[in-house]
């Protein structure tokens, strides 16, 4: 059963074929590798809270974002917590993934003058990663919410979380093509 599941883990079997943003990137490290410091990208990115100026000079004031992202497994996505992450950094240390489909919840809160937080509508993403030799795509697909981060924002977000950590595990970053 278990070497079914890591057929499945991974790709989501209805990504949208219209897609709203597309990012090329190189790297140097194996897909392996880079796809496991993806996903501990997003593990982390699940547990912190970020100032919007931080990403987006189009952030209202005093507006944060909490992400929440979840890795696909044929029909569903499973949020990247402590045990997803680890299922799928066992499933890498057998073999790389052609593609890594994410669902990225974007969670908008704004501190009123009365320091009262007030929810504001959510951003709903796909977002697909496509591993080649030596290139990876970044596929977007923005399902709904206003998008108060623009998809080149997002990328460049997650493009930089991941040189961090790549940098933290002392190896070359990825590059835009």
């Amino acid at each position: 059963m278990e070497a079914c599941e890591s057929k499945l883990l991974g790709r989501y079997n209805n990504f949208p074929a219209n897609i709203h943003g597309i990012a090329r990137f190189t790297y140097t490290s194996s897909a392996q590798t880079l796809q496991a410091t993806i996903a501990q990208v997003l593990h982390t990115l699940n547990k912190q809270t970020i100032d919007m100026k931080t990403l987006t000079k189009a952030a209202p004031p005093n507006c944060i974002v909490n992400f929440e992202f979840g890795v696909a497994d044929a029909d569903t996505f499973n949020f990247l917590d402590d045990e997803e992450l680890k299922k799928l950094e066992n499933n890498l240390k057998q073999q790389a993934l052609p593609i890594l489909d994410v669902f990225g919840a974007a969670r908008y809160h704004i501190t009123e003058a009365d320091g009262k937080r007030k929810s504001l509508k959510f951003d709903y993403n796909m977002l697909r990663f496509a591993f080649y030799r030596k290139n990876m795509e970044l596929f977007i697909y923005h399902e709904r919410g206003i998008q108060r981060i623009p998809l080149e924002d997002l990328v460049l977000f997650i493009q930089s979380q991941i040189n961090k950590q790549l940098r933290t595990l002392k190896l070359k970053h990825i590059h835009a093509l």
